[in-house]
């Protein structure tokens, strides 16, 4: 019976937990970077006959200005631009070896390097153009030539100075040993190894030994990211050419990439919104609207402050007074439940989004749309190929191309933060 009873009462709570109104907040996703406002005050109108501008320019950027009316009131909807771009990407994970003469050789070519060591491992950047290669090696095991020694029965053993005194090797003198006399055991990218060369390697072959099986170069990741497949296929080629690294096949993956204009961080929503206010204020497209709201409604406002849940207005706060506050802190707020396409109307509040293309009344002709808006276009308006950054990305795998790379392949991964899906 008590399993009985614990049963019902789990299907009972269940019930209670779908059935309430007050759920957490839903947003469209261009909500992130917008700010709205609703001019649901008494006393401030809204001239459906003027001419409202669809883009705002603030110092030198240029925003997305959406305005129209409803039954809720009149909407005023400021929002950060979207930019799109192409790109491709490839990475690789396996042995590298970088040295003087084929860094040289990379300058000469024009790539530009930066090193850099965190956490322990040494980061290698290099640069040409529009393409970003970068080499990351794991935590080293020595900094310099005098961290390695040579060790075992004939002296085979290249290793850190404080492990290759532990080191047994049976001792047997086989004729490749001979090669050693063209190399010698240093620190090679973090590992102790027997330096690479072509003498050494040559040697090595015409004894029927893989100089992979001697040179410890240490396993490195690269990941590579460019304008286009075209772009980062030639830069590919040229820099693992030049490394000396064989040729094989592996897959290079091109997408598209949308975000925001400018980082959310970068440009002042109160400042955006109170701009947007006085504009239309001044050029009579709002009325009613006084210094003290236009202070009171930037004051809360904060680029994610849209939507429905979100958006600013004239409500009822918790001590009973009014102010211009967010809906979701007002008094008894009915949020709408997440669920369906985002901006699709929901059943209990009517909500559609912003217009698509067009600003002015909702009933006057300008359709409601999802809340996705277009950029655009106007002065200062972002459409160049930049990378958008600290935002969660979603991936739209383009194109698969196939190019000529290293030879020891080991995986390839389909991480890429520069990529996000079209909302």
């Amino acid at each position: 019976m008590g399993k009985l009873y614990g049963g019902l009462f789990g299907v009972i709570l269940m019930a209670l937990m779908l059935a309430s109104p007050l759920v957490h907040a839903c947003f469209n996703p261009s909500d992130m970077y917008a700010v709205e406002v609703i001019l649901n005050k008494p006393g401030i109108t809204y001239n459906p006959q003027a001419s409202v501008p669809s883009v705002l320019t603030v110092g030198n950027r240029t925003f997305l200005l959406r305005v129209w009316n409803d039954s809720e009131g009149i909407h005023i909807r400021v929002e950060i631009p979207e930019k799109r771009e192409l790109g491709a990407y490839w990475s690789y994970s396996g042995a590298l070896v970088l040295t003087k003469n084929n860094l040289s050789e990379l300058t000469k070519l024009g790539w530009i390097g930066t090193s850099v060591t965190k956490n322990g491992s040494s980061v290698n950047v290099f640069k040409k153009g529009n393409v970003t290669l970068k080499i990351i090696f794991p935590e080293k095991e020595c900094s310099s030539d005098s961290d390695c020694a040579t060790g075992g029965c004939s002296g085979e053993i290249c290793a850190p100075k404080e492990e290759v005194e532990k080191i047994v090797s049976p001792c047997v003198y086989a004729q490749w040993y001979e090669c050693f006399r063209l190399t010698s055991c240093g620190c090679v990218n973090g590992t102790c190894s027997w330096k690479p060369n072509p003498a050494f390697e040559k040697c090595l072959k015409e004894h029927g030994v893989d100089p992979s099986k001697v040179i410890r170069a240490g396993t490195a990741r690269v990941e590579a990211t460019g304008p286009n497949p075209e772009e980062l296929d030639r830069a590919l080629r040229e820099f693992f050419r030049t490394v000396g690294i064989n040729c094989t096949r592996f897959t290079l993956i091109s997408g598209s990439n949308e975000g925001p204009a400018y980082s959310p961080e970068e440009v002042s929503a109160p400042e955006v919104l109170k701009a947007a206010l006085e504009e239309l204020l001044e050029e009579g497209i709002i009325e009613g609207l006084s210094e003290k709201d236009i202070e009171d409604i930037s004051r809360v406002a904060n680029w994610g402050k849209a939507g429905w849940n979100s958006h600013i207005g004239w409500y009822e706060t918790k001590n009973g007074t009014y102010a211009w506050i967010p809906y979701d802190e007002s008094k008894d707020p009915q949020l709408v439940r997440c669920g369906g396409s985002p901006g699709a109307e929901n059943a209990s509040t009517g909500w559609v989004g912003p217009p698509v293309q067009s600003n002015g009344s909702s009933s006057g002709g300008a359709s409601p749309g999802t809340g996705v808006l277009n950029p655009g276009s106007g002065i200062n308006m972002t459409h160049e190929n930049q990378a958008a950054e600290s935002y969660e990305p979603k991936t739209n795998a383009g194109g698969l191309r196939t190019i000529c790379g290293p030879a020891s392949l080991i995986g390839l991964s389909l991480i890429w933060p520069m990529v996000r899906k079209k909302k």
